[in-house]
């Protein structure tokens, strides 16, 4: 699987660095990835660590902790540098002007205080970035045995399930489609009852998987379907049940759904996975896609 060639590895100077590394150098293994740039971004000057504060990262720093702590498949070309400016610019602009195919950081990244939304800059990155993003929760190491794919008929799930799918030719991951189907109300006006509602409903999300398979390229990967209703309009609890403790699990998500409503909650439950998932979340976007978004934030910072 050689999607992912170039690869930019988020650090912040803080505990979470050295498994992300680790992480992100079984990632390359996957890929095959041709370069792997490791970028810690400087908001303010630090404390001198002999007033408390953290000792200061440099590019001798973070070679050191790659050193230590990756390993990918040993023909990647490896680039370290720490930049200053603000974090979510600095880190789109590098990925921008790098050609950057996935973005890898902590769900954690840059977050200062316990009160902190552990995951605030992690979805903003998310959001305006040009390339795929993979989010990784706290201290997480090891790699999925199971790759879960939320999807719906569409050409955005397509993209993600195939990524799934070039993942597991390489690692011998499982693959489940999952396809969540929400239960509403009004079935007894037409006769039904809620079980034959449900299963009316489970039938058609079936035909949605079924050509969602037709229409993607699984590598010969055999996917497993698993169609399951939403009851009370949530279908991140329905993952999250899913995902029980989260180990030896990752999610693969695409970053846009269809138009209008679908469209919406897909965001939505990319960005509610990015904060809640125990396990990794992948959002996969189609490269390129936002180049406008970052032209523009550019050219407000002075940078375009």
């Amino acid at each position: 699987m050689k999607r992912y060639k170039k690869m930019l590895v988020c650090l912040d100077g803080s505990r979470h660095d050295a498994p992300l590394v680790a992480y992100a150098g079984g990632r390359s293994q996957v890929a095959e990835s041709e370069e792997i740039h490791f970028l810690h971004v400087v908001e303010e000057a630090p404390a001198p660590p002999d007033e408390g504060g953290p000792a200061e990262v440099t590019s001798d720093t973070i070679a050191a902790l790659v050193a230590e702590r990756f390993s990918g498949h040993g023909g990647e070309k490896t680039a370290y540098e720490v930049v200053r400016g603000a974090r979510l610019l600095e880190s789109l602009r590098y990925a921008y002007e790098k050609d950057i195919d996935l973005i890898v950081l902590s769900r954690h990244y840059a977050r200062k205080t316990d009160e902190d939304d552990e995951a605030l800059l992690a979805r903003r990155i998310t959001r305006k970035a040009t390339c795929s993003v993979l989010v990784l929760p706290e201290d997480y190491a090891r790699q999925a045995d199971e790759l879960i794919v939320p999807v719906r008929d569409s050409d955005c799930s397509a993209q993600a399930l195939e990524v799934a799918c070039g993942v597991a030719e390489v690692t011998g991951a499982r693959v489940t489609a999952l396809n969540i189907f929400p239960v509403h109300g009004g079935y007894s006006r037409v006769g039904k009852t809620l079980e034959e509602h449900t299963a009316l409903l489970k039938a058609a999300a079936e035909r949605e998987c079924d050509n969602l398979l037709e229409r993607t390229d699984t590598h010969g990967v055999t996917v497993t379907c698993n169609c399951l209703p939403d009851m009370g309009d949530d279908p991140v609890g329905v993952i999250l049940d899913v995902l029980g403790d989260g180990q030896g699990k990752a999610v693969v998500i695409g970053a846009r759904g269809r138009s209008g409503a679908a469209g919406v909650l897909l965001g939505n439950v990319t960005e509610q996975l990015i904060r809640r998932a125990p396990s990794p979340v992948a959002a996969v976007k189609k490269k390129g896609e936002q180049v406008g978004i970052i032209q523009a934030l550019l050219m407000l910072a002075g940078q375009g």
